[in-house]
């Protein structure tokens, strides 16, 4: 049972809500396209990545990728640029350390990485301590404030 909308002349779907009849138009050409382009993109996407989950690993995909090799290999060349300073820093006196700008600001801010680790939860984060925790902004130290004591 075909209806014939009286203004455009196109087709309804016999769809009617509150004398509102609904059009039997097609969709866009360009969101046609655009869907079967999407659908194609996605099954490549599949077949060329690790995409569907398996009981006990992945698909693989044929290009290899894998994003865990991808951050191994970045920490791994991370830890490595670190390596150089680490072992600098193990070596030298706190006065050598102080007097070389790229060791200095290493340490400076593994100190403030250990810190955020370890000390944070008790001392505050902005070294202001707490009850039972001394502040470590002031003078008064336990076993003194020079670099070569701390």
């Amino acid at each position: 049972d075909e209806h014939i909308d009286e203004i455009s002349g196109v087709s309804t779907t016999g769809h009617e809500w509150d004398g509102i009849r609904e059009l039997n138009n097609p969709l866009p050409r360009w969101w046609v396209i655009t869907f079967y382009v999407t659908i194609v993109w996605a099954i490549g996407y599949t077949i060329a990545y690790p995409a569907w989950p398996l009981l006990h690993s992945a698909t693989k995909g044929v290009l290899g990728y894998s994003s865990r090799n991808e951050v191994r290999n970045e920490l791994t060349a991370a830890e490595a640029a670190k390596g150089k300073y680490i072992s600098a820093v193990e070596s030298k006196s706190v006065s050598e350390i102080s007097a070389d700008d790229g060791l200095r600001e290493f340490a400076i801010a593994a100190g403030g990485a250990a810190f955020k680790v370890n000390c944070v939860q008790c001392h505050g984060s902005g070294a202001q301590g707490s009850k039972g925790f001394p502040n470590l902004n002031d003078d008064d130290w336990l076993w003194g404030g020079k670099a070569e004591q701390i």
